[in-house]
């Protein structure tokens, strides 16, 4: 209401009125006290008016004036009282209608004021005397005198013990106030500094409990670099383990490829001469092979069939590459993967070593295979040879036996001895019988057919080798591609990571010493908020120590003029029982006590004020006291949401150190794995166990291709022999 411009809102509204009526309530008990103390001057007024109009009738008995014409009761003092009585009824009234005590209580000050000018000038218009004797109104009169004087003590009494009594009470509430008051403080003072001990505690056990959790994530992160260790030397030995059995596959492999490079030459040479050797009986049987045979052309299917399923296991193993490089590219995608996580690079890397090996080996059996294959087709290369010539031998005649069969004899001895003994064993199991027919039919066929089918076989055969050839290099060269770049891109990415761990390592060193910094300024901080606390708790105290002190003293004040007050009052009384003999010859001392008693009427006024003032002060130091309790509450507040807050940050102070110490344990492992791998290719003698441990610390500290390269051509000196 108050932004929008509609005037105060509804909660200042509510205090404005909440103050007013407390200002209220002080007023009017204010106004009672005022009403009471008037009420108890009223009282004294009438018994000393009473008194004096009793005097003052006796003086002018003694000096011969007429008596009063009636009764002392219903003189001017007793008019006084009834307009007293009215006046004191229409203050009461006023009380109830707390809004025109002001107007009412002037407008019977001057009622008073009228009656008391009244009661001078009635005692005179009263003067003539009654027609009794005057013994008995004398008597009378003294009698009446005498009761007047009695009552008016009386109430002058009365009023006195009420007044004494009042001052008692106010005396004891004030007294008990100040008790309760310094109880109030002694106990919020107590409360404070257990408040303040208990949240000492709390912390300095927070803070134990800090340490302690230090202490056992140091342990904890001790086992752990123990237990990493352990783990780096597990595989360590698992790698070492894996990089000699892949030499030791190394080794086999080459020498499976020298033994099979020598085979093949010796095979190659075999074949060429079993070739030269079909030229020659080739050419002997041209002219026996001037028809078309049906065998012939059987043997040409049969190599036509051997054409397609040497083209079909071509393609096969071209489908076999392909879901090679295919799972190479999954590998490599998987091993991108693994890279990503720094945590996890040493796993990788053995998963890596791993992998490549699985596709050396796959390599090796793929290799294999297809060598099994190659045999396989020359196994049945030969196969079909030795059957045509089995078949020319069949057809042939029987003539030639003798030297047929010393020819097939020889034939069948060196078949035997270049090709194992499966050619020459069915060569050379031929009877004389077959060669000579062989000859014969040698004769008989055209040399041109011979030369013809000859140069056709030969040409098959080439392009067979030549495509086998080409498959197997084709298949190295993916294979050493595939190995060359799953290396590069091992390095690169060990490279990457390492760079990365430089700068994660960077950046943690940095954060630790801003987190450190800006705890040492957050402890800085809350000392310095328990000193500011401790201060202010001290002030609040001297300051309830003051106002006490300004309490006791204006106790002691008060105490002094009430009894100033009843000193006067006592020598009032005096006054008034020195002056009530009718023997004195004037009313000097009537005066003299009735000025006496006029001052008294500001001093209960002032009594009145003194209460109030008092009242008063204990409201603000109520106040006072909720305000402290009110800060208290709010300091406790803060001092919980620090305390949250600290161990918030503490905890993550707690992550990062871990993953520092972490950091740390993984580096010291790295480098303690670099230190045994160098510590074993200095002190080992065998040159394969050399180079393995070459191998790894090449491996480990990223060495590019020249490097490598340069380290090669060291090797192959005699210093590394």
């Amino acid at each position: 209401m108050e932004k929008l411009g509609f005037g105060p809102g509804r909660k200042e509204l509510q205090e404005t009125v909440e103050t007013q009526r407390k200002q209220l309530l002080q007023y009017q008990s204010r106004f009672k006290d005022v009403v009471r103390a008037y009420k108890s001057l009223l009282k004294e007024k009438e018994a000393l008016e009473a008194s004096l109009t009793v005097l003052s009738v006796s003086q002018q008995d003694h000096h011969g004036g007429p008596p009063p014409s009636g009764p002392p009761q219903e003189d001017g003092c007793s008019l006084h009282s009834e307009d007293s009585l009215d006046t004191a009824a229409s203050v009461e009234e006023s009380e109830d209608q707390p809004g025109e005590p002001a107007a009412v209580l002037q407008s019977d000050l001057d009622a008073g004021g009228s009656d008391s000018s009244r009661v001078g000038a009635e005692p005179l218009q009263q003067a003539t005397p009654p027609p009794s004797s005057e013994a008995e109104r004398r008597l009378a009169q003294l009698k009446n005198q005498l009761t007047t004087l009695t009552s008016a003590l009386a109430t002058v009494t009365q009023e006195k013990s009420r007044m004494e009594a009042s001052f008692q009470a106010d005396k004891r509430q004030l007294k008990q106030e100040v008790e309760e008051q310094e109880a109030e403080l002694h106990a919020l003072q107590m409360h404070k500094e257990a408040e303040l001990h208990a949240l000492q505690l709390q912390q300095e056990a927070e803070l134990h409990a800090l340490q302690l959790q230090l202490a056992e994530s140091r342990a904890r992160i001790i086992t752990q670099q123990h237990e990493r260790q352990q783990e780096q030397d597990d595989h360590a030995l698992q790698l070492r383990e894996l990089q000699r059995i892949l030499q030791q596959e190394r080794d086999l492999r080459q020498d499976a490829e020298l033994q099979e490079g020598a085979e093949s030459q010796s095979h190659l040479q075999q074949v060429r001469d079993d070739r030269d050797e079909l030229s020659k009986k080739l050419q002997a049987a041209e002219d026996e092979r001037k028809k078309p045979d049906p065998r012939a052309e059987q043997l040409q299917r049969e190599l036509t069939q051997l054409k397609t399923r040497i083209q079909d296991q071509i393609s096969a193993e071209t489908r076999e590459a392909c879901e090679a490089e295919q799972r190479s590219r999954e590998a490599e995608q998987r091993s991108r993967d693994r890279a990503q996580a720094a945590e996890d690079r040493v796993s990788v890397l053995e998963l890596r070593v791993s992998e490549l090996s699985e596709l050396l080996g796959s390599s090796e059996k793929q290799r294999q295979r297809e060598q099994h294959a190659a045999q396989r087709l020359r196994e049945e290369v030969l196969q079909l040879e030795a059957e045509n010539k089995t078949l020319a031998i069949r057809d042939g005649g029987q003539d030639g036996g003798q030297v047929g069969g010393q020819d097939g004899g020889q034939d069948g001895g060196q078949v035997g001895g270049q090709d194992g003994g499966q050619v020459g064993g069915q060569v050379g199991g031929q009877d004389g019988g077959q060669v000579g027919g062989q000859e014969k039919l040698q004769q008989q066929r055209s040399p041109e057919l011979v030369a013809a089918q000859e140069q056709q076989e030969l040409q098959e055969l080439r392009a067979l080798r030549d495509e086998f050839e080409r498959h197997k290099l084709r298949a190295q060269l993916v294979l050493k591609n595939k190995n060359s770049r799953a290396l590069e891109e091992a390095r690169d990415q060990l490279s990457e990571l390492k760079e990365k761990y430089i700068n994660l390592r960077i950046h943690s060193d940095e954060a630790e010493a801003a987190q450190r910094r800006v705890l040492e300024e957050r402890q800085q901080l809350a000392a310095a908020l328990q000193l500011q606390h401790r201060r202010e708790a001290e002030r609040a105290a001297a300051l309830h120590r003051e106002q006490l002190q300004l309490l006791e003293a204006e106790l002691h004040k008060q105490r002094g003029r009430t009894m100033q007050l009843l000193q006067e009052k006592e020598q009032e009384l005096e006054a008034l029982r020195a002056a009530a003999p009718p023997q004195e010859p004037d009313g000097d001392a009537l005066s003299v006590a009735l000025r006496r008693a006029a001052p008294s009427e500001p001093s209960l006024l002032l009594y009145a004020e003194q209460l109030a003032r008092k009242e008063a002060q204990a409201g603000a130091l109520r106040r006072e006291k909720h305000r402290l309790q009110d800060e208290l509450h709010r300091l406790q507040a803060a001092a919980l949401a620090d305390a949250e807050r600290h161990a918030e940050e503490a905890a993550a102070l707690r992550g990062r150190g871990d993953k520092l110490q972490r950091d740390q344990s993984r580096e010291g492992a790295n480098m303690e794995y670099l230190k045994n791998v160098t510590y074993k290719f200095l002190t080992l003698q065998d040159a394969s166990g050399r180079m393995q441990t070459l191998n790894a610390i090449l491996t480990i500290l990223s060495f590019s291709p020249q490097e490598k390269s340069c380290v090669a051509k060291l090797q192959r000196s005699a210093w590394w022999r």
